[in-house]
C-alpha cells in the first residue's frame, strides 16, 4: 500500500522483538526487490501459506528485503507477490519501524466500518476510496515462526486488509465499485500525463544546464 497523508503507527514498543532488523554480525547489502507491472500474474494468485518447517526462503532476510523495498518506495505495507515472490509475508510500518506478517489471518472485523482513500505501489497514481472494517484482530507468524495475536484500528487495520487482500490475489480495484474505478482511471491518466510533462521539462532544464556549463570550460 502506498504512503500518502495518512501515517501508520505501529506500538513497536510491545512489538520490539518482531521488528525487522538487518542482522550486524554479517555485513551483508540487504537485496533490493523490482516491483512487478499491475499485469503480472502473481498479483491475482493465492499465496500458499509459509513453510517455517521447510522454508523456501531466509524469512528474515527476505523480509529485510521486503521492508528496504518498501522504504525506497515511500510505501507504508507491501507484499511479497507484488515484488513476484509467491510467498505468504507481507511487511508493514514506517520509518524504521516494520513488522512482517508471515502467513497473515483476520481473526474478527468491527461492525464499524469507514472509508479511506487507498494507493497501491503496484498500481503508480491510482486511489480509491473503499470502505473496509475499522477495526481487527488479526493473528501471524514473526520471522521465526512464532504465532501472534493483535488488534488494528484506522489506518493500520485498513494497511493490514489491503495487503492480506493481496495474500488472496485479490487487488483493491476489484473492490471498488465500477463508476468509482472508471474516474479514478480518468484521474490517473491526468496524473501520469502531468507526471510526463514534468519529467520532459526537468531533462530539458538537465541538458540545457550541461550545454552551459560544457561552454564554460
Amino acid at each position: 500500500m502506498s504512503n500518502d497523508l495518512d501515517v501508520i503507527r505501529i506500538n513497536t514498543e510491545s512489538w520490539k522483538d518482531d521488528l525487522v532488523k538487518p542482522t550486524q554480525i554479517e555485513q551483508v547489502k540487504i537485496e533490493i526487490f523490482p516491483l512487478v507491472p499491475e499485469t503480472h500474474p502473481a498479483l491475482k494468485k493465492v499465496l500458499p501459506i509459509f513453510d517455517f518447517q521447510n522454508p523456501p526462503v531466509d524469512p528474515n532476510k527476505f523480509a529485510s528485503s521486503l521492508v528496504e523495498t518498501c522504504k525506497k518506495h515511500n510505501g507504508i505495507g507491501l507484499s511479497a507477490n507484488q515484488c513476484g515472490y509467491e510467498y505468504r509475508i507481507f511487511v508493514m510500518g514506517s520509518g524504521d519501524n516494520y513488522v512482517a506478517f508471515y502467513n497473515p489471518e483476520i481473526i474478527s472485523v468491527s461492525e464499524k466500518t469507514n472509508n479511506i482513500e487507498e494507493g497501491c505501489l503496484s498500481f503508480l497514481d491510482l486511489f480509491l476510496t473503499l470502505e473496509r472494517p475499522e477495526e481487527i484482530e488479526v493473528t501471524y507468524q514473526d520471522f521465526n515462526g512464532e504465532r501472534k495475536t493483535t488488534k488494528f484500528t484506522g489506518i493500520t487495520a485498513r494497511c493490514f486488509q489491503h495487503e492480506l487482500d493481496h495474500m488472496n490475489g485479490v487487488l483493491y480495484t476489484h473492490r471498488a465499485k465500477p463508476l468509482a474505478l472508471q474516474m479514478a482511471m480518468k484521474r490517473r491518466a491526468k496524473l501520469s500525463e502531468k507526471r510526463r510533462r514534468l519529467q520532459k521539462q526537468l531533462m530539458t532544464k538537465v541538458k540545457n544546464v550541461t550545454k552551459q556549463l560544457a561552454r564554460i570550460r
